[in-house]
This record gives C-alpha cells, sequence and structure tokens, in this order.
C-alpha cells in the first residue's frame, strides 16, 4: 500500500484531509489514518476495487477517468432526467401558482414543501437502508408517478387548478431534493471517496445538463405553447412519464453493480432516526455540518422566497415571471458548469472538503446585501431594480449548486454504507425543510406588516451565523477521518 504524501501535490487523498496549517499532529493524524486503513485490510497485498463501503481505502486509485466515466454512465443520465423533469415542474408549476396568489402563494406553499419532505423522508427513513437501492428507488418513483396523476387531474378541473398546482409545486422540491438524494448514495455506493473526487465533478456536470434542458424548456414553452392555444401546464405531463421510465432503466443498468443490499433489518422510525442521528451527534465535524447547512439553508430559502415574490410584483406577467425565471436558471447552470468543468476540482484540492463547505456561507451573506440593496434602493439603485435582485440569487444558486454540492457529496462519501442514506437526511434534506419552513414564518411576517421588501435583511444574520459552525467543521475534519464510526467497512457478500 502506498504511503500518503506529506506534499498536499502528491497526496491523492490530500483533498479530503483539512490542511489550515502543517503540524505534527496533523502528521500525527496522517500516519494514524493511514495505520487504520492498513489494519482493517484483509488483503495487504493489492488494494481492492470497487469495495462497497470502502470509505478511505485505495490511496493510489488506478480506476482512468475514461472507465470512471463508463461506470457512472447509467447514474449521469439518471440525475441529468431527474432535474430536467424536477426544473420543468418547479418552473412551470412555480410560476403558475405565484401567479395566481402572489407572494400568498410562497408562504403557502413553503412550510407545506417542508413539512412534506419532512414527512416522506420519515416514512422512507425506515427502509431506505434496509431494502436493496434498486428496488427502493422503484418504490420511489412510483410513488412519485402516481402523485403526479392526481395533482395534473386537479388542474385540468377549474374548480381546483390552484389546489393541483400547488400540489405539483410540492412534487418539484421532492424531485429536486429527495429522489437525486437517492441517486447520489447509489453513486457512493459504486464508487469510494477516492473514485467520487474524480468522477462526481462529472456526474455533476449531466445534472447541471438536466438542470438546463429543464429550464430551457420551460423558458421557451410559452412562445411555443401560446401561439398554438395550448395551456402550458401540458408540460408537466413529461413529469410522471418520466419518473416510471427512470424507475425501470436505471435498476437494469446496474443490474451488475455493486450496490448495496440493505441490511435487512426491521427499523422503527425511532430506531431508524437515533441510529442515523448517533453517528452525526457522535462525530464533531458533521455536527458542525448539520449546524450550518441548516442556518445557510434557511437564509438561501429565503433569498429564493423573497425573489419569486418580488419578481411577480415587479414584472405582474405569468409569462413574464416564468421566463425570467427559467433564464436567470439557465444563467445560473451555465457559469455552475464552468466552474465545475475548469475550476471545483481545483478548489477542492486547495481549500479541501471542509475549507470548500465554507464557501456557500459567504457567498449567501453576499446575495442578502445585493437582494436588500435591490429592494430597498440607496446609493444611486432605485428601490424594487429587478438586475440586483437577479444578480444576488445568482450568488446564492452558483456556489449552491457547483462548489458546495460536489464538496457535500464527497463529504458524505466517507459514511458508511448501512448508514449513508439516513445520515444525508439529516445532513442534506433535514436542513432543507427547515429552512423552507423558517423561510415562509419569515415571508408571512414581511407580507403580514407590509414590508416584504426587509426579507433579505432578515435571511442576513442566518448566513452571517452559518460561518461559525463552517469554522468548528473545519478544525475537526482530521479528528473525524479518525473517529470510529468512520471504520471502514468490507463488504460481506
Amino acid at each position: 500500500m502506498r504511503e500518503p504524501s506529506d506534499s498536499t501535490g502528491d497526496d491523492e487523498w490530500g483533498f479530503i484531509t483539512a490542511r489550515a496549517k502543517p503540524s505534527p499532529q496533523t502528521a500525527t493524524n496522517k500516519e494514524a489514518l493511514a495505520d487504520l486503513i492498513e489494519s482493517e485490510s484483509s488483503t495487504p497485498a493489492e488494494p481492492k476495487k470497487n469495495v462497497v463501503g470502502s470509505r478511505l481505502e485505495s490511496w493510489g486509485d488506478q480506476s482512468s477517468i475514461e472507465q470512471l466515466r463508463g461506470r457512472a454512465r447509467p447514474l449521469s443520465w439518471a440525475i441529468a432526467a431527474v432535474f430536467v423533469i424536477g426544473y420543468i415542474n418547479e418552473i412551470v408549476a412555480g410560476s403558475r401558482f405565484v401567479s395566481l396568489l402572489g407572494l400568498k402563494a410562497v408562504i403557502i406553499i413553503y412550510p407545506l414543501a417542508g413539512l412534506g419532505l419532512i414527512a416522506v423522508a420519515l416514512l422512507q427513513i425506515t427502509w431506505i437502508d434496509r431494502l436493496p437501492r434498486d428496488k427502493a428507488l422503484s418504490r420511489v418513483t412510483k410513488i412519485y408517478a402516481g402523485g403526479f396523476v392526481i395533482g395534473l387531474i386537479l388542474v385540468a378541473i377549474p374548480q381546483t387548478t390552484i389546489i393541483g398546482s400547488g400540489v405539483i409545486w410540492l412534487f418539484a422540491d421532492q424531485l429536486n431534493f429527495l429522489l437525486p438524494l437517492i441517486i447520489w448514495t447509489m453513486t457512493s455506493d459504486v464508487f469510494n471517496a477516492g473514485e467520487g473526487r474524480k468522477i462526481y465533478p462529472s456526474i455533476t456536470q449531466w445534472q447541471y445538463g438536466g438542470q438546463l434542458t429543464g429550464l430551457a424548456i420551460s423558458a421557451l414553452a410559452p412562445f411555443l405553447f401560446i401561439p398554438l392555444g395550448i395551456p402550458l401546464p401540458y408540460l408537466l405531463l413529461i413529469c410522471p412519464i418520466g419518473l416510471l421510465l427512470i424507475g425501470v432503466l436505471l435498476p437494469r443498468a446496474l443490474k451488475d453493480s455493486s450496490l448495496s443490499q440493505g441490511h435487512g433489518r426491521d427499523e422503527n422510525v425511532v430506531e431508524s432516526l437515533k441510529s442515523a442521528w448517533s453517528f452525526v451527534g457522535g462525530v464533531k465535524a458533521f455536527t458542525a455540518m448539520f449546524s450550518t447547512s441548516v442556518a445557510v439553508f434557511t437564509a438561501g430559502m429565503i433569498y429564493k422566497g423573497a425573489f419569486l415574490s418580488n419578481s411577480e410584483v415587479i414584472v405582474n406577467d405569468p409569462a413574464k415571471l416564468q421566463v425570467i425565471y427559467g433564464l436567470t436558471m439557465i444563467a445560473v447552470f451555465i457559469m455552475c458548469g464552468v466552474l465545475q468543468k475548469f475550476f471545483v476540482t481545483k478548489i477542492l484540492e486547495r481549500f479541501t472538503i471542509p475549507g470548500s463547505l465554507l464557501l456557500l456561507p459567504i457567498f449567501a451573506t453576499a446575495c442578502g446585501i445585493f437582494m436588500a440593496w435591490g429592494l430597498i434602493g440607496g446609493l444611486g439603485i432605485k428601490p424594487q431594480y429587478l438586475p440586483f435582485l437577479i444578480i444576488g440569487i445568482i450568488l446564492w444558486w452558483v456556489p449552491r449548486w457547483s462548489i458546495d454540492d460536489v464538496a457535500r457529496r464527497t463529504a458524505l462519501a466517507v459514511v458508511p454504507n448501512e448508514r449513508r442514506a439516513r445520515v444525508s437526511f439529516i445532513i442534506d434534506l433535514l436542513p432543507i425543510c427547515v429552512g423552507l419552513i423558517a423561510a415562509g414564518l419569515v415571508l408571512g411576517l414581511t407580507y403580514a406588516t407590509g414590508l416584504t421588501q426587509l426579507a433579505p435583511l432578515i435571511a442576513l444574520p442566518f448566513a452571517l451565523f452559518a460561518i461559525f459552525p463552517a469554522r468548528v467543521m473545519a478544525k475537526e475534519w482530521d479528528k473525524a477521518l479518525l473517529s470510529p464510526l468512520l471504520r471502514i467497512r468490507k463488504r460481506l457478500n
């Protein structure tokens, strides 16, 4: 087994350890980590490849990027398809619902979306790590497809069209947050953390491709559908059909891959949550990661709600709002694609995982400043200035869907596979749920007082606070890698 070098240029795994300062303690940590890996290995001659749960194995991974891309191709296509569906849903249903109800739509839908994500996660958490991954994915896609059909029927009935639009918009959060989480968990089964560092940026580029495609279809649909007299909600028919195809085709494509077959134990909700939280609460770096995620996603959800509701007031036209929303996000994901192609891997290597996760709270703070400036005005800027709203939301979305997304996936790849999906629910999903609920309350308060322009200012303290636990995470990361809770697991089958 090759010893890890102290030089960051030679150490292929240097990205995974925080290296703020070279010190004797850091050197000791690396030696202890190497000893831990050596003691866990049953065959010291050559590291095995494609071992499920081998979080820190194979310091010198020999897989070429072409081989990794070949293994990742079905997952890349699936993640792209999920986001095509999710963003068509997000833009079409979201724009329609906001145009029908204004800011009240966001106030209503955000808490419901947060509670809905929590409810679905609690329903899934008892079996998401118990069942084989392919069966879990198939079950989820069938349930969502059925829900979409019900929502479309409600939209088609004039008396329930508002309710139907809201129901379908709720599914956007399920598709954009929960379903990708399951596919990324499958990805972590197929690739270890060292391989993930190389292939995750490539998979994320496919994610951007799917997001851009969904956004482009949504932004251009009004120019085609309206002259032909076709209602825009007809575009949503793509969603249930696409979900069923993903649930059937992806498990078939991965039938020969090393997907987790589940731990097979029957657990209730309390036991499953206790098992997941024992990991998050038992590793200080992940506790801090959870805290910073809650704070920064609360700020981000407030920013998104303020952007949607105030843009609707400024343009006062549902078709224009759909175009502005779609084109803004297209610009965001073009920037994300460029970052992913040329800079994200270098940023991960330069700042490490915890350092990269610290960047999002900083950009979230800048987002709040620009959005507040654009809404309140001053220093030569008139109030309700749409360009500053767009600049602000770009400052939030670009790092959220590029640097932070890859760093988060890579951090979660070190979690043992028998807990990974449930820990991902807590680290990735629960902060978003809390953010949605808190954002709904904040936006409701500003609406009730007639001070909607102050929403970004209220979000700013959350963004600033997120910086502090992020720094704790960076400080504790080396110790976390030596925790018994992250001990390397071997496949038994």
